[in-house]
């Protein structure tokens, strides 16, 4: 390994690498080793999971920190997961121990002589979470400028998995906030696996005043080969007003036996998109282990588990025994759970980006391929089955982000900048009043807007902010004009919830002997006597403490998948253009079973037969209709609220718009309305629940308005839609 990036790393460092068994650094770390010790840009770098994105970033930092210890945090790296900063750190103890650098974790599993400790004595790298700093900010103010006071990197991993998010504009603020506790400006490195091309976007986050300072490094070698497979199965035909859940339903036959069949005796992940299907199959597959004798081999592993439980599975997938994890998003971050042979997804994920991570997690090895199996269920159609159900857009939806996938390796959802978040930057006035004490309102403008994250909100509306969190009594003025908290405000900031930005519900926490097996909405607690599935196990509700909000269980035999807050994902208007492509195109693919290229050709068949490729506008009988929009989230949301303006009652289909009049009518309405120019503002007015984000409570209804016009609306999508529409009747 004598190439000129490897002579650039201390020696420690070096005798590090060669005590592992490295033979040569990967391109991605020579040149990241270049730029960091050589250069003085910001960097992100691009590369598939297991590429060695967190190497390539430390073995330069951890060089330079060698060269010039100081007392104080040197280095500071941002996780998004405990668990993530977790297996980092022991990645990390290795390289840190020979070269005698201090590494710390700070979160709230940290014990409190350890946090004392590095207060005392700062220095070294510290591995934290966004919320870890908020609580820095409020809860050690006067220490910030002793430990930070030589910070010269920070590395953000997954910065995908922020940007676009409440946390993402939270971790923005905070460390526009931390430069004036350095002795000079940091560089910052991004980290990521599914940054798509969307590097500018990407920079200009990272460096807002400077986005060409950030040096791109982009993994562009050989991809890796690619098994991939997508089985469909049919459950029982239902009528639109049949409410009633079979087990059918929700595992369709042959499902489970397939899934065993694909993934026993090897180490696995299986992703679903809501809990309580991690809990179902989970449990039915455990259930076939036992029918065929066999020991169970399938753990869970969700956000509403308990640490000991998450950790627990953890440790198992860790282990030499081959077990399979049916895990929600939780495990399809970076987290080291050693070589999966495969991965299992139950219905498509939200996004091209999720389906190429969780893709990602199998084939760490150098050698292996990526392996991926798609288990679409969809429920058969009849003549009593909704128009847009019998086109099978769950089906139609995981063969278009599959080919994106595949066809276009460089394209995911670009990320989405919250421009107008006001409830994090209330949440941000808050902790900038508990560091300081008190401040005027043009010292703390000067913080949060001229020099902080949330540079698209105004004067004006900063100062409507102020005034709508002091007719909370959530701060307040004194006479000589400096802005402190109210005990209101006091009392929000003191408690442990502040520090994160983003909404978590009410729960009730999950009890059995004493210990604590998990949480559960409160919208969905069962009474006592009911059963329901939770880490894996069967358990019987013997009483509820409302007051205590717990749920005391014992075990128990027959069993229901527990219900937890819906599961939902913004679509990209491109995944629903590829799937009408799929639709109205004649191609076969070669990784459905034949279950799914039946389903597929009965889909094709009946666009043909309503011909949709002559309308969108599809008549339903009775004077309603379907409009087949296959645009995304946000542009169908957008023309929802336009079709009210002109009268029209509007049912979100999804794939579709359903009106409770005739195609004549509609074209008839909506033309009145493209010759127009469109207010987001009076658009944004029509939406109904304003209050989307945690602290939205204390926002105006004015400034909510203004929030979702910028955020949550996309006009020029809309105006789009409606041309393609009405154009051929211009």
């Amino acid at each position: 390994m004598a190439d000129d990036a490897f002579s650039l790393l201390a020696r420690p460092i070096q005798r590090v690498l060669w005590d592992m068994g490295w033979e040569v650094l990967r391109p991605i770390q020579e040149a990241a080793i270049r730029e960091i010790l050589q250069g003085d840009r910001d960097l992100l770098i691009a590369a598939r999971t297991a590429a060695g994105k967190t190497e390539a970033a430390f073995l330069p930092i951890l060089s330079r920190i060698y060269a010039e210890p100081l007392p104080s945090i040197q280095a500071i790296y941002v996780g998004p997961l405990k668990a993530l900063i977790n297996d980092q750190f022991r990645r990390l103890e290795d390289l840190c121990q020979r070269a005698e650098i201090a590494v710390h974790r700070w979160h709230g599993d940290v014990d409190a002589g350890a946090k004392k400790s590095l207060i005392n004595s700062p220095s070294g790298v510290l591995l934290i979470t966004p919320e870890s700093i908020e609580s820095l900010f409020v809860n050690r103010s006067t220490a910030l400028n002793r430990v930070f006071h030589h910070l010269s990197f920070v590395v953000i991993d997954e910065i995908h998995a922020l940007i676009g998010k409440e946390r993402g504009t939270h971790l923005r603020s905070l460390l526009c906030r931390l430069v004036r506790n350095t002795e000079r400006d940091f560089r910052q490195v991004g980290l990521s696996a599914t940054l798509g091309g969307a590097f500018a976007q990407y920079a200009e986050w990272l460096r807002p005043d400077c986005p060409e300072r950030v040096c791109v490094i982009d993994d562009v070698g050989q991809q890796k080969q690619i098994l991939y497979k997508v089985h469909a199965y049919a459950s029982r035909a239902k009528a639109e007003n049949d409410d009633e859940v079979k087990e059918e339903d929700i595992a369709p036959a042959g499902i489970v036996e397939e899934m065993y069949e694909h993934l026993a005796g090897r180490k696995n992940l299986v992703f679903a998109n809501r809990k309580e299907d991690v809990e179902w199959f989970a449990d039915l597959l455990n259930r076939h282990c036992q029918q065929l004798g066999r020991p169970k081999e399938f753990l869970v592993h969700h956000g509403s588990l308990s640490k000991e439980v998450r950790e627990f599975t953890e440790r198992e997938m860790q282990g030499r025994r081959p077990q399979t994890t049916v895990c929600s998003s939780t495990l399809e971050l970076g987290i080291d759970i050693g070589n999966v042979t495969a991965i299992g997804q139950i219905d498509p994920p939200w996004s091209v980006s999720s389906l190429v991570q969780r893709l990602g997690r199998s084939g760490r090895s150098e050698n292996d391929p990526q392996c991926m199996r798609v288990y679409v269920r969809q429920q058969r159609a009849d003549e009593t089955t909704a128009l847009e159900k019998r086109l099978y857009p769950n089906l139609l939806r995981t063969i278009a982000v599959t080919e994106l996938m595949l066809d276009e390796p460089r394209w995911v959802e670009p990320p989405a900048h919250e421009r107008f978040d006001f409830s994090t930057l209330t949440q941000q006035i808050l902790s900038v009043l508990a560091e300081t004490g008190g401040i005027t309102a043009s010292d703390l403008y000067d913080r949060l807007i001229t020099k902080g994250a949330f540079r698209s909100i105004d004067q004006e509306q900063f100062v409507k902010l102020l005034r709508s969190l002091a007719g909370h009594e959530l701060i307040q003025q004194m006479q000589g004009g400096d802005l402190i908290l109210a005990p209101e405000g006091e009392t929000i900031v003191n408690h442990y919830s502040f520090y994160s930005a983003f909404a978590t519900p009410i729960e009730y926490s999950v009890v059995y002997g004493g210990q604590l097996i998990g949480t559960l909405p409160a919208l969905y607690v069962p009474l006592p006597g009911d059963h329901f599935i939770l880490g894996g196990r069967r358990w019987q509700v013997v009483e509820v403490d409302d007051d205590r909000r717990e749920i005391v269980v014992r075990p128990a035999h027959s069993s229901k998948p527990p219900r937890f807050l819906g599961a939902g994902g913004e679509i990209h208007s491109r995944v629903r253009q590829q799937m009408l492509a799929v639709l109205l195109g004649t191609k076969t693919y070669t990784f459905l079973n034949q279950t799914a290229a039946n389903l597929l050709e009965d889909a094709r068949n009946t666009a043909r037969r309503i011909r949709l490729t002559e309308s969108p506008l599809v008549a339903l009988g009775n004077g309603r209709c379907l409009w087949f929009t296959w645009t995304g989230t946000k542009v169908q949301r957008t023309l929802c609220l336009i079709a009210q303006t002109v009268g029209l009652d509007a049912i979100d289909r999804d794939i579709a718009i359903e009106f409770e009049v005739s195609a004549d009518d509609v074209r008839q309405r909506l033309g009145r309305v493209l010759a127009t120019s469109f207010d987001p503002f009076e658009l944004a007015t029509h939406i109904p629940a304003k209050q989307i984000r945690k602290f939205d409570e204390f926002v105006s209804d004015e400034l909510l308005t203004r929030s979702l016009a910028e955020d949550a609306l996309d006009i020029s999508g809309a105006e789009a839609c409606l041309r393609t529409l009405l154009e051929p009747l211009m």
